[in-house]
């Protein structure tokens, strides 16, 4: 039987992973909360709000991203929950600037990394477990524990 130790970037993917299923989970969460809510508002202005149902999920998934990434420190609750930390190639925290240009970055590989399944195999093709935004824009993550 072979057995595979899991090394520091296999453990960082891991947590990327988890991490963000704990971020679609919470935008869910707002998801139903925000329906439930505009359902309510409608229902009290004859449906005049229902035109707006169809952008309750681009709308609350790009402002959870940008909110919490373009914070204080860049996190999202998923990657605090993990404790893992997005950090630039000079091993700093990225800034304001930075943080815009990754999350567009980010919006614009995810959707077609994963059509491809860009963004499952090349996390698995290198030594560091990086993705492709990752390489493209320089970042890393690290364990924070």
């Amino acid at each position: 039987m072979i057995t595979y130790k899991l090394t520091y970037f296999d453990k960082i993917l891991l947590k990327r992973i988890l991490a963000s299923l704990f971020d679609i989970l919470f935008c869910i969460f707002l998801i139903i909360l925000v329906w439930i809510l505009l359902n309510l508002i409608g229902f009290f202005t004859f449906g005049i709000i229902e035109n707006a149902e169809p952008f309750i999920v681009p709308v609350i998934f790009i402002a959870y991203y940008s909110f919490s990434l373009g914070g204080k420190h860049g996190l999202t609750i998923g990657m605090n929950l993990l404790s893992i930390n997005l950090l630039n190639n000079k091993n700093q925290n990225l800034d304001s600037k930075e943080l815009l240009i990754y999350n567009f970055l980010f919006f614009l590989v995810t959707p077609v990394g994963i059509i491809l399944l860009i963004s499952a195999v090349f996390p698995l093709t290198n030594k560091e477990r990086k993705c492709l935004q990752d390489y493209i824009f320089k970042t890393k993550f690290i364990m924070t524990d």
